[in-house]
């Protein structure tokens, strides 16, 4: 009983020193911590995001144009075979024009039968034709000799101008450009928010960027066929617009 008692006593003063030393170390640990640290936000929690653009204008230095052929017989073969001999006409035309051969990839290849119709009842003779649509996409790189390809193209046995467009082979210089100007633009909005918020600007955390690729107006036209000797058309390339959109989060110093 003796020994019981003494190892109950013992266990109960080793359980007081351990509580004494729990409450000390949180004691000592409450007081090494800054005053007021617990109350202290996040300061990367507090910020500002705005968006910015900037846009510069470019003259096009590159041309696309889509040339088509139609061919028709009652013969499918010789439906195809009449559209790949003006198909080869009309790439040595473009190539004399100066247009590299590289330059130039079909684009498309179709073949489709129709019936022939009487004008006069409006009925099926029961007699049928085969067309061929053949086209190339051409590009080129000579912003002064649109003109004169296209009317090689046309005289080699192209009947269609399916599209023309514009474009800037290195738009780098005119990204740069863009991009300095939105990003300055999102600075503008960020301190014009900071100062109607009562907020010190600080600097920026997180930006991303999205490019918007110059697009020209494309062109179409379609016909039957066009006069050999006819005059180079007068093409005007205009300007074309880079845009760069910055998204930039600002953090608040103050």
């Amino acid at each position: 009983m003796q020994n019981q008692f003494a190892l109950n006593r013992n266990l109960g003063r080793l359980t007081s020193v351990i509580a004494v030393a729990a409450l000390l170390v949180g004691v000592l640990g409450f007081a090494m911590r800054p005053v007021g640290a617990q109350d202290t936000p996040n300061s990367s929690d507090r910020t500002i995001t705005v968006s910015g653009s900037g846009q510069v204008y470019g003259t096009p230095d590159i041309a696309y144009i889509t040339l088509g052929v139609d061919q028709k017989d009652e013969d499918a073969s010789a439906a195809i075979d009449s559209a790949n001999t003006t198909l080869a006409a009309i790439v040595s035309a473009l190539t004399d024009a100066g247009v590299a051969e590289a330059d130039v990839q079909t684009s498309s290849y179709n073949i489709y039968p129709e019936d022939v119709i009487d004008p006069a009842s409006g009925q099926p003779t029961g007699s049928r034709v085969y067309h061929v649509n053949l086209a190339v996409n051409v590009t080129i790189r000579d912003i002064n000799n649109v003109g004169a390809v296209i009317t090689a193209g046309l005289g080699a046995g192209a009947n269609s101008i399916q599209s023309l467009s514009f474009g800037i082979a290195d738009t780098k210089s005119l990204e740069s450009e863009a991009r300095k100007a939105a990003v300055a633009d999102a600075l503008d909005r960020a301190q014009q928010l900071a100062a109607a918020t009562g907020v010190t600007l600080g600097e920026p955390v997180i930006v991303s960027e999205t490019f918007n690729s110059p697009v020209s107006p494309i062109l179409n036209r379609a016909g039957g066929g066009f006069a050999m000797d006819m005059a180079a058309p007068q093409i005007n390339a205009g300007q074309l617009s880079v845009g760069i959109t910055v998204n930039i989060t600002y953090a608040i110093a103050g």
